[in-house]
């Protein structure tokens, strides 16, 4: 992960100001997938599959009194430069390999799943 986020997110106070603009909190009500626990994992130098689950609307920075930069593209860049990615990205390749759809087997008259990825 590069050093910029890391000295940026270091100075996280874990106010939990973020929390309440995040969408994804907000949906799910997850402390884990809260900005705040982002924070705490990049501060503890844990990579985890969590930082997927942001819809990098940037809102938890606007709020922030601290002015951290939540950089999560580029915390996705470190985590796919080490091999982990969404298990939508895994499914979707393999549908792809195997069946030349992202969707998977497709059954005449039936309708694709939707996928969640990203």
């Amino acid at each position: 992960m590069k050093e910029k986020i890391k000295r940026s997110v270091k100075k996280c106070s874990e106010c939990g100001l973020c929390k309440s603009v995040c969408p994804i909190y907000r949906v799910g009500l997850t402390e884990y997938q809260s900005p705040r626990a982002k924070a705490m994992l990049i501060k503890n130098g844990k990579e985890d599959g969590v930082f997927y689950e942001c819809t990098l609307c940037k809102a938890c920075q606007e709020v922030c009194p601290l002015n951290i930069d939540f950089d999560f593209i580029e915390v996705r860049k470190s985590l796919i430069s080490k091999g982990i990615s969404p298990i939508t990205d895994k499914e979707m390749v393999e549908n792809i390999k195997k069946y030349g759809t992202p969707f998977g087997k497709i059954e005449k008259g039936e309708k694709p799943k939707k996928l969640y990825c990203c």
